[in-house]
């Protein structure tokens, strides 16, 4: 009887290994949906340099070969990436460091080809085993770095352009919120826009510093708000004047391009093999 029973449970686990086997062999994902592709030909390349000028032509030295079919020609190919900086600094502020600081990257055009190249047997090298080739491709002079750093005449038009509309209120009303009373005091007395600060001056002794701390007066809770006719002298200072210095004024916006480039190799099957890509400042 015990025979018996062996019997059948082996039966069942075998039917049972049976049936997962072939849902796998029918159902495999990998099976299914892994597409192995045509092998393109094998390259390899160097750039002249790691910064081009815009306008002009960068070198660059390839070997490349293949193990399928002949090779028909080569392409270099490039995208476009813009980068902005933009910074702005108040150098009246004293209790703190107010600047604006912003750097942004966005791709201004997707790669695309830029210059093709000829295949040639006599290209080939026998020390090398492969074929190779010394070539340059173009950089559009449209791409050359754009700055207005520290300019000695402001222009609100710029500042519109550069940092957008409504900028300059926005980076105007984020200062106020954070400035101390040394700030607003250098600030005024600094543009001459007032002769005597002692009438909005109160102080308080403070026994860890062992030295009395300046403030604007307190009110009925103990708080010492901005006084009114402070509050008004603020947001009568144009913007342009929260950011002067000697200097000029503390405003930067750059405008610089990188492109990252890559060699195609194609075959005369159309399949094509890529070198690695190659990042490239404009200068």
């Amino acid at each position: 009887m015990n025979n018996i029973l062996n019997r059948i449970v082996s039966f069942a686990i075998y039917g049972l290994m049976f049936t997962a086997l072939s849902s796998c062999e029918k159902h495999d994902f990998f099976d299914e949906n892994a597409i192995t592709g045509n092998v393109g030909p094998q390259a390899y390349w160097e750039v002249g340099s790691s910064t081009v000028s815009a306008g002009s032509n960068m070198s660059f030295v390839i070997q490349y070969y293949s193990t399928k079919a002949d090779i028909d020609h080569s392409e270099v190919w490039y995208n476009v990436t813009e980068t902005q900086e933009k910074v702005v600094s108040c150098p009246w502020v004293t209790s703190f460091t107010y600047s604006y600081n912003s750097i942004t990257s966005e791709e201004k055009r997707i790669a695309q080809k830029i210059q093709e190249y000829p295949h040639a047997l006599a290209l080939w090298s026998d020390s090398l085993h492969a074929y190779t080739f010394t070539g340059e491709f173009p950089v559009s002079g449209t791409l050359k770095p754009f700055a207005w750093a520290k300019p000695e005449v402001f222009d609100s038009t710029k500042m519109d352009t550069y940092f957008g509309t409504g900028y300059m209120q926005h980076f105007k009303d984020s200062l106020y919120t954070l400035m101390k009373y040394a700030d607003f005091k250098n600030m005024l007395l600094g543009m001459s826009l007032l002769d005597n600060f002692s009438q909005y001056t109160d102080s308080t002794f403070d026994i860890n510093s062992n030295s009395y701390v300046y403030h604007f007066p307190k009110d009925g809770n103990g708080n010492t708000p901005v006084p009114e006719n402070i509050r008004n002298l603020y947001n009568a200072i144009p913007f342009d004047q929260l950011i002067e210095s000697p200097s000029g004024y503390n405003v930067e916006f750059k405008r610089t391009y990188f492109l990252e480039t890559r060699m195609r190799v194609y075959d005369t099957n159309g399949i094509y093999g890529t070198t690695v890509s190659k990042k490239i400042d404009i200068n």
